[in-house]
């Protein structure tokens, strides 16, 4: 995770951390900016600049993290930036910058908010403003923040501005960039991050002459590397990672090398963002706002080295998995939490570490520490990793569940069944962890009975969280479904038109590109999807309501009862009454689902004389009533136990 990538960052101390010998002859080593620039969130700090400000302490290079995205915060006001780094409207960070990147060479301004339609109105109405609010960010606060960077830190004092970027960083890097080539020729600039890998690098450094190098790559080892040998002035002559323009155009010799020993990396220094929080006032300084700390333990993704999500383009070409082993996880947490005061942990991992569930979050649970955590997993989590993790502090989960049809999961290649993420959102809630969830529709292959199917689970949940999207996949680079699109049956393979809204004709659009569009005649039209996506709109408001809607169950007395509250806003729970055989059979199907048979052994287990003809009685009663889920046999309970201690 440590690519150099470019999220605005500003520090209030812009005086270059204390100096000391390179071993390299005498020569005084560089003095290095980082930059993080708007749109990354104020809400948390770079992980990439921070491991990278480590790294290079360890050099004996001293660098400084320039927090700029806080000081545009500041500007136009802390929840309106926050609205504007996650906006409805895709692009629209790169839009608001590219005047201030390109000047007279930057497209018509209105394309992109005429190529937005709706997205643009739902934007507007987040901000409380209007269209001509986002055009005069454009024209004029844009531009003149860049301006107000050139004297906000002394850039004469440094020899080299490293930049990362990645999202919606990329045209307010870009613009500064430009700037401060003009302004102070003398000084190197470098970039890389994930708008910066593979082909996208290599255009930007040929099409732009204010970026002199690209790494390409993980950073760890490679942008010590290319500072050493700037000190010697030896350059970058074959050092593999790193991109520049020469005689015969872009000299670059391939990707940096992956880093496989994770725990050999330092903790990321976050001084930089909290001095510069604390001088701007932030709202988290005065206890009014949550940060959280942006913490590495993998690299890579052990499903997708095996079966890579069709539709997923993370992880570039830097798949393999590696991790830091529990130990060293362990003391980076407590390193972090003590240096910084902050309790609050979002893994940036794109997979959770399975080894972690008993000897991190066992540990944690066991020492009873306040953490909490943000983490990515596979949905394929046990009702008992679930109770592991919920009671070490993990409190919001990731785990790529993007359908409830198993057909479609399996056109995804994701590895999961239908009934598997339902059983992993009951027990999630039930632990008391948030999901982050989204519906993905659009596979080529998806049949109009999947939808139907998924829109028929949905109904029997929504006492579970909801997806917080629904919509068409995203043609990413570096996903199966770009790099084999023909043969999935994708077509007509373009850059996405908001590409050409933001950038200058000198680049390549094709090359730079991340998201395409593109034509899938297998995939069923938008009027196929429309009423799930009508019936998410329920859903996600029911969820917002004082009153959510729940389906619970009591034990005791030789029966179970069943409170059923899912249309809670209409009035008084529906209530179902069992007797005993029916509660063993209920409770057995609640961990996990299970089949016909192991469900009639478990109550004969407990004394109970039973047959399979009445077994199969009381499911095909719990599915009629929609307090199970079936899917090809298997049967899952959906009522959640009232009971704290399941």
């Amino acid at each position: 995770m440590s690519t150099l990538t470019a999220q605005a960052t500003t520090g209030t101390d812009a005086t270059p951390h204390a100096q000391a010998s390179m071993g390299n002859g005498g020569r005084a080593p560089l003095r290095v900016a980082l930059v993080n620039m708007p749109f990354g969130s104020t809400r948390y700090p770079s992980i990439q600049l921070g491991l990278l400000q480590a790294i290079l302490a360890r050099h004996s290079i001293p660098a400084t993290t320039h927090y700029l995205n806080l000081r545009f915060a500041a500007r136009l006001g802390w929840e309106a930036y926050e609205v504007l780094c996650d906006p409805p409207c895709r692009f629209l960070g790169e839009w608001i910058f590219a005047q201030a990147a390109f000047g007279e060479g930057a497209p018509d301004t209105q394309e992109l908010l005429e190529q937005s339609g709706d997205a643009v109105h739902r934007t507007c109405t987040q901000l409380g403003r209007d269209t001509a609010y986002l055009l005069e960010l454009r024209t004029q606060e844009a531009p003149a923040f860049i301006e107000h960077c050139l004297t906000a830190v002394p850039w004469e004092e440094y020899d080299v501005v490293g930049f990362t970027s990645m999202f919606e960083q990329n045209c307010a890097a870009l613009a500064l960039a430009r700037r401060l080539k003009e302004r102070y020729p003398r000084l190197t600039t470098i970039f890389g991050g994930a708008n910066f890998e593979d082909e996208m690098g290599l255009e930007y450094v040929r099409a732009l002459p204010w970026i002199d190098y690209a790494v390409i790559g993980e950073g760890d080892e490679v942008f010590p590397a290319l500072l050493q040998r700037l000190v010697t002035e030896e350059g970058a002559v074959e050092l593999p990672g790193v991109a520049r323009r020469g005689a015969a155009g872009v000299q670059f010799p391939g990707r940096a090398p992956l880093v496989r020993d994770l725990d050999s990396l330092p903790e990321p220094d976050y001084r930089d963002y909290f001095t510069t929080a604390a001088a701007l006032e932030h709202p988290s300084a005065s206890g009014a706002g949550v940060v959280h700390i942006m913490y590495e333990t993998a690299r890579g993704c052990w499903w997708g080295q095996k079966h890579h999500c069709t539709f997923c383009g993370l992880n570039a070409l830097g798949m393999a998995y590696r991790s830091k082993s529990p130990a060293r996880v362990l003391s980076g947490i407590h390193e972090l939490a003590g240096r910084y005061n902050v309790y609050q942990f979002a893994s940036v991992d794109n997979i959770l570490d399975h080894r972690y569930i008993r000897e991190v979050f066992g540990p944690l649970a066991a020492q009873h520490m306040d953490y909490a955590f943000f983490w990515a997993v596979k949905a394929n989590l046990t009702r008992e990793q679930l109770q592991a993790m919920g009671q070490s502090g993990v409190r919001r989960l990731q785990p790529g569940i993007e359908s409830l049809s198993t057909h479609v999961l399996r056109l995804m290649r994701k590895g999961a069944t239908a009934i598997q993420n339902v059983c992993f959102l009951k027990w999630a809630l039930y632990y008391g962890m948030s999901v982050a969830w989204n519906a993905l529709l659009g596979f080529p292959g998806e049949q109009p009975e999947d939808y139907d199917r998924q829109l028929a689970i949905m109904r029997l949940i929504p006492h579970l969280e909801p997806p917080g999207s629904c919509t068409r996949i995203f043609l990413e680079r570096f996903s199966p479904n770009y790099a084999q699109s023909a043969e999935l049956g994708i077509f007509n393979v373009r850059a996405e038109r908001a590409y050409t809204a933001i950038y200058p004709c000198e680049l390549d659009v094709d090359r730079i590109a991340y998201f395409f569009d593109y034509d899938a005649p297998g995939a069923l039209p938008d009027a196929t999807h429309e009423p799930l996506r009508e019936y998410l709109r329920w859903w996600q408001g029911a969820w917002k309501q004082p009153r959510r809607p729940y389906l619970a169950y009591l034990r005791g007395a030789g029966r179970l009862t069943v409170l059923d509250g899912r249309r809670a806003a209409v009035g008084r729970p529906a209530v179902h009454v069992f007797d005993e055989p029916a509660a063993l059979v209920y409770e057995y199907c609640s961990s996990t689902d299970h089949p016909v048979g192991p469900v009639l052994a478990h109550v004969r287990e407990q004394g109970l004389a039973i047959d399979e003809a009445r077994v199969r009685a009381l499911l095909g009663e719990f599915t009629a009533r929609g307090l199970m889920l079936e899917e090809d046999g298997h049967y899952l309970s959906l009522a959640l136990p009232t009971n704290p201690n399941w």
